[in-house]
């Protein structure tokens, strides 16, 4: 069964789907303080977080926006570690609400921070094709010839 913080942040994000922005928000302020004393429920708190800066910045509430986006960043960081692909989402949100805050070295910051993080990704992805040999098919002796493609 779906617990009462879960339901509220569904109901949040149903309605601001519905345009129903200011209700959405309700539900959404209502589900924060059940995440957060949830200690099980941290992705959803992250998520709940994330969901009111975005909202909040749509809203024009652009320190609110921050606010929220911040605590976001620092649950997301603190449950998946500092170069998770989920991050580069709300860094992004940060960087749009500062530039419209009027503050450039945050936007920047975060925007480099955003870069670092797919970097990363990117480089783990990458997979270096290789190949056995033909003339070395034997398992006592396995040579490793890289395939260019």
């Amino acid at each position: 069964m779906a617990q009462k913080h879960q339901v509220l942040a569904d109901l949040g994000l149903a309605c601001f789907k519905k345009g129903e922005v200011d209700r959405g928000v309700e539900f959404l302020e209502q589900a924060l303080p059940l995440a957060e004393a949830d200690a099980e429920s941290g992705a959803l708190m992250a998520t709940i977080l994330e969901n009111l800066g975005v909202i909040c910045g749509a809203q024009g509430n652009l320190e609110k926006s921050s606010q929220y986006l911040e605590r976001a960043l620092d649950e997301q960081e603190r449950r998946l570690g500092s170069s998770h692909k989920d991050l580069v989402g709300t860094l992004q949100s940060l960087v749009v609400i500062n530039s419209k805050l009027g503050n450039p070295e945050k936007a920047v910051a975060f925007m480099q921070r955003a870069g670092e993080v797919e970097a990363a990704n990117r480089a783990s992805q990458e997979v270096i094709n290789v190949e056995v040999a033909p003339d070395m098919k034997t398992a006592d002796s396995p040579k490793i010839v890289e395939v260019e493609g």
